[in-house]
């Protein structure tokens, strides 16, 4: 998940790295520690810098792999042949047309319609002594474009040899010796390639045929190692996560050039999905200036003042609250204007902290799964193309999940109040204990500078505040929540210091959403075709900045997380890059080949149980973002494969859900747990991966569990799509 605030890497950060404690530790172990630290640092640099190195040489001496063309005329009804040269290295053969094609559709047969033009082109080996052809591969459709207009676009096939006409003798790759070159037994056996035209006018094409195309073996195996050690990487903080797609992503591309197969500038800009970045960017803006109004405390403050103090009752308006905030704007956003309060009323009521904050952030991630713009797994899914061309919009989004979120909020709430009932009242007093001694520790640790007197000095008041407070509940009759003896205190004190703050730029904020509602609504309208997620999205922050007449664009600016807009874009490379390496097209077949092995009725049911629970365990234990990246490539493979005859949209459902909720598997599965950690944190407050996992996980397992049986009724049995 994104953060949109650049306070969030700071916060991730004050999770990852607060200081260890160090009171008890001997200076034998602490030379020990400091030898380790040494050892560790002189690894990572070694390590790094030698896949810079590696993909800094290849790059250099690698030119962009640009295969020359032959400009052919293919008449209608007439086969053009052409005889391939060059002999093949190895068992497989990659055409390249180029031309007035539709390469969606060519890619993806089963979106053509009947009427839809193409050209037939097969390899065979073609006998000239006999005069008879030897082998002949399967034909494959290249769908011609209506419009002369349109840009020129190339689309590939690879095409595996039978090995009838020779041996493997030595096979080669590109400068590397990696396997055997084919040749032929007898000259008079001819490789060919025909393009047969079925449209009823001529047309032209430009045919390249590569002989020597990127090894698929070691394609696969090196993709597999690139996600692998992005994965490590992210998991275990070793670098930011930003820079850490940003690295793996150029690996990648190192890894195509060394295989003869390095793209254009053109092609990787190509990867990225621009559509998502805009819509992110325009939610950015929005929840930027948004916040400068107070509306969030303010909201908060009327919770607490509905609750009249009662525990229970507030914990529920402050999770259903941020269930109806993190589905209409980003969740890492909301948290982390949510925490410092919901800090302070856990604090005031002698509530478990941590758990408090756990049981938030778990609501956050489930509520964002309701809209496309709530969670970015969703914001990546609802952007896609296909997706959109497969008719889901807005409301049809809003509408299939509603059911799927509602149930699982009642059923991680049933799980919370019987697993908690007494505990969410126990430990407040031992928490608050806590919370200053690592206030204090942290204090002591700050060195004299400017920036960390400044710091130091708010540490110790917080720590004056939290020790008076702690004073007035231990004089209290009974030490633990008292909602009718300190509520109008609390109270009066809130609302004093959260309220909203202007007045003028809230009203100018909500009729900035209510324009981006509508148009998210209304999209679905033959009128507003263009009224796409993304385009809204900006379009309304334009109108919101106008309304708001900013002289100082540097501070919204500076609200905006250029670096999460860089990591998006890096993982678009990388998983693009990996399915050039093969490796997407080697999962999906895999995958595919279970589906087919059920039998034809269970078989949309298989897949959205397979895509729901791979995308869920694997979102809890890697941030979601990657995944949903691969997983959605995935989903349209499965979808558009004639064999298995699977409808694309109960799986996009399956998808939103397993990503989403399996955020709440772990601490380290979705951006939001991991700021909430970071400002709880700040405050004095540790939130454990176990203390995480022990409500996160059975939540995941139990929505998870929720959502198969709803996608199963009204997809595998009402149909519904």
């Amino acid at each position: 998940m994104s953060t949109h605030n650049p306070h969030a890497a700071k916060a991730r950060r004050s999770f990852y790295l607060h200081n260890e404690d160090e009171s008890n530790v001997t200076p034998e172990q602490l030379r020990r520690r400091k030898i380790l630290h040494y050892v560790y640092l002189v690894l990572k640099l070694a390590t790094f810098i030698g896949f810079w190195l590696f993909f800094t040489v290849f790059m250099l001496l690698t030119p962009p792999n640009e295969h020359i063309s032959k400009l052919i005329h293919v008449e209608s009804q007439k086969p053009y042949i052409m005889v391939v040269n060059e002999e093949p290295e190895g068992n497989e053969i990659c055409v390249y047309v180029r031309g007035n094609i539709e390469a969606d559709i060519t890619n993806n047969p089963k979106m053509a319609p009947e009427s839809q033009k193409y050209i037939l082109v097969s390899v065979r080996t073609f006998n000239t002594k006999s005069n008879t052809t030897e082998w002949s591969s399967k034909e494959w459709k290249v769908y011609l474009c209506d419009s002369a207009t349109k840009p020129m676009e190339l689309v590939k096939r690879y095409f595996e040899l039978e090995h009838k006409q020779g041996k493997m003798l030595n096979f080669k790759m590109r400068g590397v010796q990696l396997r055997t070159v084919h040749t032929r037994a007898a000259s008079d056996v001819q490789l060919q390639v025909i393009l047969l035209n079925q449209n009823t006018e001529p047309t032209a094409v430009a045919l390249t045929v590569d002989t020597e195309p990127l090894n698929k073996n070691v394609g696969i195996l090196s993709a597999a190692a690139l996600l692998v050690f992005l994965y490590v990487l992210i998991i275990w903080d070793i670098m930011d996560r930003t820079f850490a797609a940003l690295f793996v992503a150029t690996t990648a591309i190192g890894v195509l050039c060394v295989l003869g197969e390095r793209p254009t500038m053109d092609v990787i800009i190509s990867w990225i999905d621009m559509d998502t970045l805009m819509l992110l960017f325009g939610m950015m803006i929005l929840v930027a200036v948004i916040a400068e109004t107070g509306i969030f405390g303010y909201i908060s403050v009327w919770a607490y003042r509905l609750s009249k103090g009662q525990p229970w009752l507030l914990l529920f308006l402050l999770c259903m609250l941020t269930v109806v905030m993190s589905a209409i704007l980003d969740n890492v956003t909301i948290l982390m204007l949510m925490v410092p309060i919901v800090i302070r009323l856990c604090e005031s009521m002698d509530l478990r902290t941590t758990t408090v904050l756990v049981i938030v952030a778990i609501f956050s991630n489930i509520g964002g799964a309701l809209t496309p713009v709530g969670d970015p797994p969703n914001v990546i899914i609802a952007s896609n193309r296909y997706v959109l061309d497969a008719g889901t919009d807005f409301c049809a989004f809003v509408v299939h999940m509603l059911p799927g979120v509602v149930l699982s909020l009642a059923t991680a709430w049933a799980y919370i109040y019987f697993v908690l009932r007494k505990g969410l009242q126990e430990g407040g007093a031992d928490q608050m204990r806590e919370s200053i001694n690592n206030l204090a520790k942290t204090a002591a640790v700050l060195r004299e500078t400017p920036s960390e007197a400044n710091l130091r000095r708010e540490i110790l008041e917080r720590i004056e505040e939290l020790k008076e407070r702690y004073r007035r509940k231990a004089t209290a009759p009974q030490f633990g929540p008292q909602p009718t003896t300190n509520f109008i205190e609390t109270l009066a004190e809130m609302q004093a210091r959260y309220k909203v703050e202007d007045k003028p730029l809230l009203i100018k904020c909500c009729i900035a959403l209510t324009f981006a509602v509508l148009l998210f609504m209304l999209h679905s309208l033959p009128f507003l075709a263009g009224a796409t997620l993304s385009w809204t999205a900006f379009l309304s922050a334009l109108l919101l900045l106008i309304l708001a007449n900013k002289r100082n664009i540097f501070s919204v600016l500076e609200s905006i997380e250029w670096s999460t807009l860089l990591f998006f874009a890096s993982l678009f490379v990388f998983i693009e890059a990996c399915a050039e390496l093969g490796l997407i097209d080697w999962v999906g077949d895999r995958t595919i080949a279970i589906i087919v092995s059920v039998d034809e009725k269970h078989r949309l049911i298989t897949a959205i149980l397979l895509v729901l629970w791979i995308s869920a365990i694997f979102s809890a234990f890697v941030d979601n973002i990657p995944i949903v990246t691969m997983m959605l490539k995935l989903v349209i493979k499965l979808s558009l494969n004639d064999d298995l005859k699977v409808p694309l949209l109960p799986l996009i459902w399956a998808l939103s859900y397993g990503v989403c909720y399996g955020g709440n598997g772990t601490l380290i599965a979705a951006s939001s747990n991991v700021v909430a950690a970071g400002i709880a944190n700040q405050y004095g407050y540790k939130i454990t991966f176990l203390e995480f996992f022990k409500y996160g996980f059975p939540i995941m397992i139990l929505t998870d569990i929720v959502s198969s049986l709803y996608l199963i009724i009204a997809h595998g049995l009402c149909k519904w799509h």
